[in-house]
């Protein structure tokens, strides 16, 4: 085997399993989870499941909202709480 063979397959090697490494990668909407309190700044960060967790967090740099992307019953039992 010559070493302008070797190189080429190791080049198509390498790429395969780069190319599985990224198709088996988790994309950033398939893992993160929505919950119902949000910090509304100059970005929305949801991150909290009660207003108070929220609210502690916050600390006068921003304030909470509820998730606009939760159902309403979610958000109706965590103002409850």
């Amino acid at each position: 085997m010559s070493l302008k063979y070797f190189m080429r397959m190791s080049v198509i090697v390498f790429g395969l399993f780069g190319a599985a490494f990224v198709a088996g990668a988790p994309t950033p909407g398939a893992a993160e989870e929505s919950y119902p309190w949000c910090v509304q700044g100059s970005v929305l960060h949801c991150y909290y499941m009660t207003r108070e967790q929220c609210e502690m967090t916050v600390d006068y740099h921003g304030f909470c909202v509820a998730n606009p992307e939760v159902s309403s019953r979610s958000n109706e039992a965590a103002r409850r709480s």
